[in-house]
């Protein structure tokens, strides 16, 4: 049996997964995204339920995988064989994605993660009510592109709000400030303004039935963006963990990833659940063998 990497094979993520998976004696095989239909392809057969990958000059049942870990560049190149313009391009990429996601729907193994997995996360305000209706205590939320209702709210929060984006795309927390009370005026897309809480922020990796839970320590309103954050093991609410293990079971997940503000009371407040977390700057500064059991998931 082995391992599949798809994706990006410049990942750190799927760099330091073929590691672990290759200590413990087990074969990977890597099959980058740009490369699809150039060095390696795949056949489904649609009636079984199976099918084929070929690799080179080499030829395997796609029942002969263990696990898939996944990995994509969110601007996936095109092979340098290939000359096109930016148009036919642009449609490659699409065609070619599209594709991959065929494939990991049809491959009867542990992926992580499917596509189709947490899929909410590309609306937050959808996502923070599957995530309340969970049974997560989240902070109070608008989501709006009208001034008005904005200062409104924050005149209802004692300690403030915090604003990012409406959609799955990665963006930068900030406080609210002058310069999306001028974007609401000149009139922009809607954008989530959130109850900040205060305390500290931890994160939860789940991967199937176990939690890893990581305390930031850090004076920025978004740690991620900040050098000087540094990590930490801490406990977890067992409460909280089955919840979370429970959650990212639900939406199709083997791996996720919840962001929580923690407060001197110990509350939990859910802030979001990302389909795709990064886990490595979490691993290495904290020592919690996240990789190991994600390795576990792809080799049982």
């Amino acid at each position: 049996m082995s391992i599949a990497l798809l994706g990006d094979p410049e990942d750190l993520a799927i760099t330091y997964v073929s590691w672990l998976a290759k200590r413990r004696g087990t074969d990977t095989v890597l099959l980058p995204e740009a490369t699809l239909g150039v060095d390696w392809s795949f056949n489904l057969n649609r009636a079984g339920g199976h099918g084929t990958l070929r690799v080179g000059a080499d030829t395997m049942d796609l029942r002969e995988l263990s696990g898939v870990f996944v990995r994509f560049n969110p601007s996936p190149g095109v092979h340098a064989r290939l000359s096109l313009d930016a148009a036919a391009q642009g449609v490659l990429t699409h065609e070619r994605r599209e594709g991959l996601h065929h494939l990991l729907a049809a491959v009867p193994c542990p992926v992580v993660n499917r596509p189709s997995g947490g899929r909410s996360n590309a609306s937050k305000p959808l996502q923070m009510m599957e995530l309340r209706q969970a049974g997560f205590v989240i902070p109070r939320w608008v989501a709006t592109n009208r001034r008005d209702v904005v200062e409104a709210f924050a005149r209802e929060c004692a300690h403030g709000v915090i604003y990012k984006a409406a959609s799955g795309l990665r963006s930068r927390v900030r406080t609210l400030d002058d310069e999306l009370l001028q974007r609401l005026t000149e009139g922009t897309s809607p954008a989530v303004v959130q109850e900040f809480i205060p305390g500290r922020d931890v994160r939860v990796h789940t991967v199937e039935d176990r939690a890893f839970a990581t305390e930031m320590l850090s004076s920025a309103i978004d740690y991620r963006f900040e050098n000087t954050t540094e990590y930490r093991a801490t406990s977890i609410d067992p409460a909280i963990e089955r919840l979370c293990c429970a959650t990212g079971r639900a939406s199709g997940l083997c791996l996720a990833g919840f962001d929580f503000r923690v407060t001197a009371a110990g509350e939990w407040y859910c802030l979001e659940m990302n389909p795709v977390p990064s886990f490595l700057p979490y691993e290495m500064c904290s020592g919690q063998p996240i990789g190991e059991a994600i390795v576990d998931v792809l080799t049982t």
